[in-house]
């Protein structure tokens, strides 16, 4: 099951998110939460003290490359394993929540970041 929240700001998507996954997570769901949020707060919605917060790494753009395939195509690549990404980037979180949370731009500026 894959679920998704949007709306406009303070709408309480993240409010919402965190208390589904907390939800599904207490009924023994596998759960991995993805904050994509430019001002990131689902950790502390799930529990994650805000210590621990500020020592959660973002996943940084790096994390794609760029190639072409056999045709020439040219894809986008995980330049990193599942694995490998939630050992660098990702976050335990109360109730066995797995969390990351995406890189975001520098400044408000088209392709920053």
């Amino acid at each position: 099951m894959r679920i998704a929240t949007v709306g406009k700001g303070g709408s309480g998507k993240t409010t919402l998110a965190g208390t589904l996954a907390r939800m599904l997570a207490s009924r023994q769901e596998k759960i991995l939460a993805i904050d994509g949020d430019p001002n990131p707060n689902l950790a502390l919605t799930l529990g994650i003290t805000r210590e621990a917060t500020g020592k959660i790494n973002f996943i940084p753009h790096t994390v794609m490359k760029l190639e072409e395939d056999e045709s020439g195509e040219r894809v986008l690549k995980m330049a990193l394993s599942q694995s490998e990404l939630f050992q660098q980037y990702g976050a335990k979180a109360p109730d066995g929540i797995d969390l990351i949370v995406m890189g975001h731009p520098a400044d408000g500026t088209a392709g920053s970041g």
